[in-house]
């Protein structure tokens, strides 16, 4: 074939444009329609009606999305027969998409990144919708038409899930090692997680010229491998394999918190294709306008987000977080546990409702008005107190009652032997024990703990004692159940700001050197809150205890005998309890705006209890507080 020929007597031949797997990519003119398209040749690996499938299931694929605004158009198939039987070329007549694989282009800052992966993740959760994995997203597979919208190429690396095979002519679970997820490098079933997680590995490869393995963006071995070419591409896949990345918050800048949690090894963790599109769309700063190209624009609902919560952002001096296989936790070697079975569709995968913690609006599951007394008292939200993971609903009775609705987002399983007292839809309300004056429920799912309600007086005291706490609790605990039946738990309406402590980690706040200032503490055994926005530690002496946690108020006063020092340059208020059997310190990180234009705080909470004077409780808990501000991230 040459450039001027005339193919199908209809597309005139301009240039090569690329290589495929069947042979040279064309760019021609179409004689009819009056436009260029691509032409790309496929060849079956045989006679079989198998290899047929295969091939042809690439174009089925693709014309589900046909007027999708990031998915490359297929226009037509056209079949050239040769001599002999088992010697068809299949030619696919595709959109031409004149900005190339985004593999020739040059580095883009990260909001340009963000606003093209927004795209691309619009683009997947529609296939994932679908029941489509894309399996081979990477900068080649990613086009720029004339007005800079991204398109997503190349589905013969594609499964179908249910199906019994791929999409693909080269063998199952085709993969790029430098991009790929580590469930399909070790030959796991593909889910649309693997999806996030190389559309991740991309666009860190926009923005830093490489992907995060340290191999160029075009797929090179890394440097240092020695002259073996076979121990550099064994070094690929080990990497693959491991789910080994390194991501560099100063070269990524705003995208390190959502790629982090795209590049999580254990996939349950990642959160889902619709929640990457909005997570990116919030760094690129608008909606990303509709590609001038079509006039269509994806509806595909948003599916449920993933279980655990991301990582948090690397505190230290190092900018560089190790991810995978040196520090990804909770990866665990089931994978194989949590794929689909062969025919289960993806919906039937139950994802859990929660979230990305960092991102998930508590307060969407309170419905102020449900919990209205009438006559002259407020019911309002409080948005700016305790950690992040909780959502306070004040009752004013009257002037001089006030009852706490305390709504928390949760880790684990539910209590052995608990069952639900009721349920709506698919949410369990569980009823757990709690101090005479509180009221608590749990709210649970299959098989999680998904949402804790406490129920306690405030101030003052209210009519019918527990009875009526109680009668609030249920009220919260039918708004939270409706909210998360209905699924998955909304987003905050803008994100936390990127200097907050809501993208830190307070367990990394303390090591084992700063926890042995409380006597016997079992430094290795903590307990961990959700996204380790808290840690608890126990020790066997006197009954003492430590806990690490973050906390939003308005900003302390030294009153009441309390103290205020200054440690690593953070204003630090030191209190006792009344009871005199703990001693908490708050190191107040910054302030800000809060509800009502009123000034908030972040601060670090640590708490000492136990059988010890209350001096050296707050002698232990100043310690704890010393160790900790000298670990807070520079501001």
């Amino acid at each position: 074939m040459r450039s001027g020929e005339e193919f199908a007597d209809r597309y005139v031949l301009k240039d090569v444009i690329g290589a495929g797997r069947g042979g040279d990519v064309w760019l021609a003119h179409d004689t009819v329609v009056g436009q260029d398209v691509a032409l790309k040749p496929e060849r079956t690996d045989g006679e079989s009606d198998t290899a047929l499938r295969r091939l042809l299931g690439e174009p089925r694929a693709m014309a589900k999305f046909r007027d999708h605004p990031h998915v490359v158009t297929l226009f037509d198939v056209v079949t050239v027969a040769k001599d002999g039987p088992g010697s068809e070329t299949y030619w696919f007549v595709m959109e031409y998409v004149p900005g190339g694989g985004l593999d020739r282009q040059p580095t883009v800052s990260p909001e340009r990144a963000a606003r093209i992966g927004a795209e691309l993740a619009d683009a997947l959760a529609a296939l994932h919708e679908a029941g489509i994995v894309h399996c081979d997203v990477k900068p080649a597979n990613i086009g720029l038409t004339r007005h800079g919208a991204a398109k997503l190429l190349d589905f013969g690396a594609a499964y179908r899930v249910g199906g019994a095979e791929t999409i693909t002519v080269n063998g199952p679970y085709s993969f790029t090692p430098d991009y790929a997820a580590p469930e399909l490098a070790r030959g796991n079933v593909p889910r649309p997680a693997s999806d996030v997680f190389c559309l991740a590995a991309t666009l860190c490869a926009l923005v830093t010229g490489a992907p995060p393995r340290g191999t160029t963006s075009h797929g090179d071995a890394p440097a240092g491998t020695g002259e073996d070419g076979g121990d550099a591409e064994r070094l690929r896949y080990w990497k693959a394999e491991q789910g080994v990345v390194e991501l560099d918050a100063a070269a990524v800048g705003p995208l390190y918190p959502v790629l982090t949690s795209m590049l999580r090894r254990d996939p349950r963790q990642r959160p889902d294709a619709a929640e990457v599109r909005r997570l990116l769309q919030d760094i690129a700063g608008s909606e990303p306008k509709p590609s001038r190209d079509t006039a269509t624009t994806s509806t595909a609902p948003a599916r449920r987000r993933w279980r655990r919560p991301l990582v948090a952002a690397a505190l230290g001096v190092s900018a560089l977080l190790a991810l995978g296989v040196v520090v990804l936790p909770g990866d665990g070697d089931d994978d194989a546990k949590a794929d689909p079975t062969p025919g289960q569709s993806l919906q039937a995968n139950a994802r859990p409702l929660i979230g990305d913690p960092h991102t998930a609006d508590v307060c969407a599951l309170s419905d102020p008005a449900t919990l209205d007394f009438g006559g002259d008292g407020e019911v309002h939200k409080d948005v700016d107190y305790g950690n992040f993971d909780r959502c306070d609903v004040l009752v004013d009775v009257d002037d001089k009652t006030r009852i706490d609705v305390k709504i928390s987002i949760l880790e684990g399983s539910p209590p052995e032997g608990s069952k639900p007292s009721r349920t709506i839809g698919q949410i369990g309300i569980r009823e757990e024990e709690g101090e005479s004056d509180e009221c608590n429920l749990l709210l649970t799912s299959a098989d999680d703990t998904l949402v804790g309600i406490r129920v306690n007086m405030g101030k003052g005291t209210v009519f019918g004692g527990t009875a009526t706490l109680c009668t609030v609790a249920n009220k919260a605990a039918t708004t939270a159940a409706g909210v998360l039946d209905r699924g998955p738990l909304p987003r905050r309406p803008s994100p936390y700001p990127p200097e907050s402590l809501a993208w830190s980690n307070a367990c990394k706040l303390l090591n084992a050197k700063a926890l042995s200032a409380v006597p016997g503490l079992k430094v290795d055994v903590p307990v961990e809150g959700v996204a380790g926005w808290s840690c608890e530690w126990s020790s066997d002496v006197d009954e003492l205890d430590a806990e690490i946690s973050f906390f939003r108020d308005q900003p302390k006063s030294a009153e009441d005998g309390a103290t205020a020092v200054t440690l690593s340059g953070h204003r630090t208020i030191i209190e006792r309890n009344d009871d005199g059997d703990t001693c908490t310190a708050y190191i107040e990180y910054r302030e800000y705006s809060g509800q009502n234009a009123e000034t908030a705080a972040e601060m670090v909470r640590l708490e000492v209890g136990g059988r010890r004077p209350t001096a050296e409780l707050c002698g232990m808990a100043k310690k704890l507080a010393t160790s900790a501000a000298a670990e807070l991230p520079a501001r």
